[in-house]
């Protein structure tokens, strides 16, 4: 997945960083919240989220149409954490992309990399940023290298720099619908449902892959978990995969990945409040 993101943000990276020295958001480590659910009752009466049934989930292409229609024309948060470490422990990269999108697409993307092998679409790591654009204006904060820029600029092509390129290209692995079956896909799972103040959320775990998986990239992956949090209408609010790999230098490395949707259908953007200083900086 490093190396499709790095390819997939390279054209942006050179426009957007050309002759600057940093960014400015910074975030931790994103971890799933604990639950102890109770199985699902095979009740016939029981009414499952589209893709989901009693033993699991029955279709990941309909879980992800059902998640991508929830949201679809509304506004959300969207936050994605990606944390490589090495069998010690210790950090080898760390990339967190929040996007706060408007129902008019308004929005407001926080970047933030760290770790010696971290991706470099913000330039050297460490580095944070901050990316506003209301579809005619592009404003950046960059923070690097212990200095601040901010400046206005304009996007090297009609996709860069959208709601599109961060949400698709820079958070997730194509579409939200896409993301989230992809990530299901792989695995064997199971269905759980606690109880929550706020609606039925069910809990789909899975703790082994299937043998047949399509996907060569999960070929190499072992030990691999997901735990998926699926609302009765479909949205996916949460879910995690981890799993160990190989480097390319043959050194085992632990990788967790977490994305979450909160605010849906609440999420306001309005300009940052840094907007008059990027504005008087042309890029």
């Amino acid at each position: 997945m490093a190396r499709n993101l790095r390819r997939q943000l390279l054209v942006f990276i050179v426009v957007v960083t050309a002759g600057c020295g940093g960014f400015g958001f910074s975030g931790g480590d994103d971890s799933a919240t604990p639950v102890t659910p109770a199985p699902v009752p095979t009740d016939s009466a029981t009414t499952y989220p589209a893709g989901v049934g009693a033993t699991g989930v029955t279709s990941p292409s309909l879980l992800g149409s059902a998640h991508g229609d929830r949201l679809n024309g509304t506004g959300y948060t969207l936050t994605m954490n990606r944390t490589v470490r090495y069998a010690n422990g210790s950090l080898r990269s760390h990339l967190r992309v929040q996007v706060a999108l408007d129902a008019n697409r308004t929005h407001l993307a926080n970047v933030s990399v760290r770790g010696p092998a971290a991706p470099v679409l913000l330039g050297r790591p460490p580095a944070t940023a901050s990316f506003w654009s209301d579809g005619d204006t592009y404003l950046r904060r960059l923070v690097r290298d212990n200095q601040t820029i901010y400046n206005e600029y304009d996007p090297p092509d009609s996709y860069a720099g959208t709601w599109r390129y961060w949400v698709h290209a820079a958070a997730l692995n194509g579409r939200p619908a896409a993301d989230v079956t992809r990530t299901v896909a792989p695995f064997h799972t199971r269905t759980l449902r606690p109880q929550q103040s706020d609606g039925t959320t069910y809990v789909i775990r899975g703790d082994r892959l299937r043998e047949n998986t399509s996907s060569t990239a999960w070929a190499s992956r072992e030990n691999a978990t997901l735990v998926a949090h699926v609302t009765q209408s479909g949205l996916v609010r949460h879910y995690r995969t981890e799993y160990t790999t190989l480097t390319d230098g043959d050194e085992p490395v632990t990788v967790t990945r977490t994305v979450r949707f909160t605010a849906v259908g609440n999420t306001t953007v309005g300009p940052p409040p840094w907007r008059d200083r990027a504005q008087s900086t042309p890029g």
